[in-house]
């Protein structure tokens, strides 16, 4: 009898120092990353899934589908519904990933999911170079699901080469790793926010683009750069999101002069600018990202552009 009184007691303490009971495991979680809408599978991508209630910890495995051997494990520490991989997919073949529900010592609380397959291809005509932005995905929104990646507006098919959080001195170091394997024949290039926001000047990114465009040049790719777009200070000071003082919008103008400068830009800033030079209330949730009507405006720019150019 005392045995039975202490019981739930006991479970309980397995649960929670790692233990794992066959009656309080959960069903497999749901994934929602829209991987099989985009156009190319992202180099950095974002795997997400629905949460499912009382849980808190996630696996995600990656498989190479031709060995069944599993190349990637990763756990959420993002968020509850995310995790993103930072190791870039750079060999072409095809792949599989699941989640399960595990414990905070990993122990499994729940089966694999169902399997989702997506392929890593190459060459590519086109791709993507850059930051968040171009990355995809809002806070509330995983950069694995197509709404809120302008991407998803173009209608010319475009590789994702974009990591979140870049600078243009970042995108400078992992040109050779992270471009060359796919030998694009004309990549987009949107890069320097993260520098301005910062506190960077403008002949920093200026110089950074124009190593850029030379390494472009030096591979056969056509670097067609756009425009920096604009921020919301108000916003972003709400959201907790840093933004040095100081002449941020005029150094924003001179390096946005020097791209309209350049053989091949896109000047999709415009369209998304207020009449005093900040990024348009409506169309962003923190200040910095565009959301879904932004990329919107983006993907249709920037579509019209490379299918009128190339």
């Amino acid at each position: 009898m005392k045995f039975r009184k202490f019981l739930p007691l006991l479970l309980s303490a397995s649960l929670f120092l790692g233990g794992s009971v066959e009656a309080v495991k959960y069903s497999p979680p749901t994934l929602t990353a829209e991987f099989d809408q985009m156009a190319f599978m992202q180099l950095y991508p974002t795997f997400s899934w629905e949460p499912l209630p009382k849980t808190e910890f996630y696996q995600v495995r990656v498989v190479n589908s031709a060995t069944n051997k599993t190349i990637r494990e990763l756990f959420n520490g993002e968020a509850l519904n995310r995790v993103t991989d930072w190791q870039p997919f750079t060999t072409a073949g095809e792949y599989y990933w699941q989640v399960r529900v595990v414990n905070k010592s990993h122990k499994p609380l729940s089966d694999w999911s169902e399997k989702k397959i997506f392929k890593v291809e190459m060459p590519v005509e086109f791709a993507a170079y850059g930051d968040s932005i171009t990355h995809g995905g809002a806070s509330y929104i995983p950069a694995g699901q197509i709404s809120c990646q302008w991407e998803t507006y173009c209608d010319v098919p475009i590789k994702n080469l974009a990591r979140s959080g870049d600078t243009t001195e970042m995108m400078l170091e992992r040109f050779d790793r992270d471009v060359l394997p796919f030998a694009p024949r004309v990549m987009v290039i949107m890069a320097g926010v993260n520098d301005i926001r910062t506190g960077k000047s403008a002949d920093e990114v200026i110089n950074n683009l124009k190593a850029l465009r030379e390494k472009c040049l030096a591979h056969d790719i056509t670097p067609v750069f756009c425009t920096i777009t604009s921020m919301n200070p108000e916003i972003m000071n709400l959201r907790g999101i840093p933004l040095t003082d100081g002449d941020w919008r005029e150094q924003r103008e001179q390096v946005n002069f020097w791209i309209m400068n350049t053989p091949y830009f896109i000047d999709v800033a415009k369209d998304l600018t207020d009449e005093f030079g900040y990024l348009r209330a409506e169309l962003t949730p923190d200040g910095l990202h565009p959301a879904l009507r932004g990329k919107k405006i983006m993907g249709e720019i920037i579509s019209d552009y490379l299918k009128k150019k190339f």
